[in-house]
């Protein structure tokens, strides 16, 4: 993996990182922004009284999915259903690794 962005101070993920040749891009959603069919299952899965503290788009080569941090450090999404990572750039690579429509 090379990273060509340092993680800001606020945030624990590079703005860009790229993986097995793969360009990828995360990004800060506002919370009214959540669209994604498969973020939206994280949010009917989580615990009612659990909020989630961030939504980031994540783009690999141009096709975007969205990803909830749920709490600090706890990142979901419904591509990879009942998985939590700690960072979005592990879960931006076992997308890459595991789901057909984001393999080369």
């Amino acid at each position: 993996m090379i990273e060509n962005n340092k993680p800001t101070s606020d945030k624990k993920y590079p703005k860009s990182t790229e993986y097995k040749g793969r360009k990828i891009k995360f990004s800060d959603l506002p919370s009214s922004d959540l669209k994604d069919k498969a973020a939206l299952e994280v949010e009917k899965r989580i615990d009612k009284s659990q909020k989630h503290l961030r939504k980031l788009k994540v783009e690999i080569d141009d096709k975007a999915f969205e990803v909830v941090e749920l709490n600090e450090g706890i990142f979901e999404s419904g591509l990879l259903p009942y998985s939590s990572y700690s960072s979005p750039v592990e879960l931006a690579q076992d997308v890459i690794d595991y789901i057909t429509e984001f393999k080369k």
